[in-house]
């Protein structure tokens, strides 16, 4: 399980006082997230050399967050507005940290996870909505001319690059040893579902980032100092969104 630490992440301009949540593996690979939006805020990644590279683009502080108006590191729910300027409930568990709040009769929870092998799990689940999408913001200092690789056989255009992924691979048939699950890995893959989405490989930077997912779209936008991914869709379980995305770092 990750090691996790709660800090303050400053105070946003009703009074409220923000937290930010480092989840941290055995590696010294890094996942921060704060609960205001639910976003992810950044993820420090060891590179072969040893070097500490920060991956995403965001912010140092909540306030830079409150006047942000580029989406970074949200998440967005289909009939809820506003969710990206609110506090969110918190609980920490053996998986890592989920956030959860709720509109009515509409419920929405984001669970983020790290492996030890570098995976980062952003795992949904919903009553009331029908869809969910999250957004990572890929800094293009650090991945530097990046290679995209998307496994679809659907494109449609307009001024982002957005795939619908249908005729993929089959399932991911995850077995103990692959992509880290062993026992001692607390992230839960079996019921996901999860398929080939994309891969972004860095040559200049000698990094490779997987994506899988069982949402059915993915988007790929240009982005304030980077590039932003975007995954939607949902999976339903008697009702229930059951959605994941799972982003796998690795050095080449």
């Amino acid at each position: 399980m990750p090691a996790i630490k709660k800090e303050n992440f400053g105070t946003l301009s009703n009074g409220q006082t923000a937290s930010i949540y480092t989840l941290r593996n055995n590696k010294g690979n890094e996942l921060k997230v704060t609960d205001y939006g639910a976003r992810v805020v950044s993820l420090r990644f060891r590179n072969k050399d040893f070097e500490n590279k920060f991956v995403l683009v965001g912010y140092d502080n909540v306030a830079d967050y409150e006047k942000d108006d580029k989406g970074r590191g949200v998440v967005y729910v289909d009939g809820i507005e506003n969710l990206d300027k609110k506090i969110w409930d918190t609980s920490e568990h053996v998986e890592g940290v989920t956030f959860s709040t709720r509109d009515g009769d509409k419920e929405i929870s984001v669970t983020y996870s790290i492996s030890n092998d570098n995976e980062i799990s952003v795992k949904y689940e919903g009553k009331g909505v029908n869809d969910v999408t999250s957004s990572f913001t890929f800094s293009a200092d650090v991945m530097t001319n990046p290679d995209f690789k998307i496994f679809s056989d659907e494109f449609k255009g307009g001024n982002s690059g957005a795939w619908t992924l249908i005729n993929k691979p089959a399932e991911v048939e995850f077995v103990e040893g692959m992509f880290g699950f062993d026992i001692g890995c607390p992230i839960d893959y079996y019921d996901a579902g999860l398929k080939n989405a994309a891969e972004i490989l860095s040559d200049e930077a000698n990094m490779l980032l997987q994506i899988y997912a069982n949402q059915d779209k993915i988007h790929v936008d240009n982005a304030d100092g980077g590039f932003a991914i975007k995954t939607s869709g949902s999976k339903f379980d008697n009702g229930v969104i059951k959605s994941q995305t799972v982003y796998v770092i690795k050095n080449k």
